[in-house]
Formats: C-alpha cells, sequence, structure tokens
C-alpha cells in the first residue's frame, strides 16, 4: 500500500517529536526536503497536529519563517484544548476570571499568576477607545493557554 506524502510528512515530524516535547522545522527547509510545495507541509500541520489531537503550532511566515510544533501532554490537555477553544470567541470578564480561576484550581498557575492575569484582562487595564475588551481578554488567554500547554505533563 502507497503511503500519500500527506502521510511521510506526517510520520516524519512524529518520530522527529518521539524524544521531544516541541521540535522547530522549517516550512521551506521540509517542503525542500520532500521534493514538494510550502502548502503541503501546511496542509499536514493544519489537518494532523491541530489542538484537538493534543499539538499546539506557533509558526512566523517569511524568509525565515519557522514553525514551532509543541505536544500537549494528557493530564490537562484536554482542559488546555477546551480552554483554548473557549478562547477563541470573545469573554466577558466574568467568563475569563473563571477560567483564571479554573487554572489555578487545577495547579497550572499559582496564585500571583492568577492576581496578575486577572488585573491584565480587567476593563481598567484594557481601557481602550473603541469595545473590544472581550475579545482582548480571549486573545490574552489564549497566548497563557499556549504557554501553559508547553509545560504541562
Amino acid at each position: 500500500m502507497n503511503k500519500s506524502i500527506s502521510d511521510v510528512i506526517e510520520q516524519f515530524i512524529m518520530s522527529s517529536l518521539d524524544d521531544n516535547d516541541f521540535i522547530e522545522l522549517s516550512r521551506n527547509d521540509l517542503a525542500k526536503f520532500f521534493s514538494c510545495v510550502p502548502s503541503q507541509i501546511n496542509y499536514v500541520l493544519n489537518t494532523r497536529f491541530t489542538i484537538n489531537r493534543g499539538f499546539v503550532i506557533e509558526s512566523q511566515r517569511g524568509g525565515s519563517g519557522y514553525i514551532k510544533l509543541t505536544r500537549l501532554h494528557d493530564s490537562d490537555s484536554n482542559f488546555l484544548k477546551n480552554s483554548l477553544q473557549l478562547c477563541s470567541n470573545p469573554m466577558s470578564i466574568v467568563e475569563a476570571n473563571q477560567l483564571i480561576q479554573t487554572m489555578f484550581d487545577k495547579k497550572l498557575i499559582n496564585e500571583r499568576e492568577a492576581n496578575l492575569l486577572k488585573c491584565t484582562i480587567s476593563a481598567k487595564a484594557l481601557n481602550n477607545p473603541i469595545n473590544i475588551d472581550n475579545t482582548l481578554r480571549s486573545n490574552i488567554l489564549s497566548q497563557v493557554i499556549i504557554e501553559l500547554s508547553k509545560n504541562v505533563k
């Protein structure tokens, strides 16, 4: 049975992750290695290395662009996956504070970090001329969750 190029790329990336929690890859270098277009690499990453499958992807496009692929660990990864999904929509201050409290309760952050996050997402801190506070809250917490995902064991 012949494997598709997508299967081969996925297998290569997975084997690179075997002993690591994260790897950094160059889209262009991978495309050259597999004799394919960079969009094929994007396709594999976007369909096979998703948050729902336990991965977080950070990327920087451009000439020296890279992809940082981080594997989430099972213990708290479902919570973080769901939280990241939740942050894809604007969040009220109440919803955001509940999420922060849950992260604290799960010992993903300590009390000081929880208090700092609450200050960071407060209406006073997000004081802006247009009403985008809920979107900003979601964006801030998304980045916090991505960072936490890197350290979950």
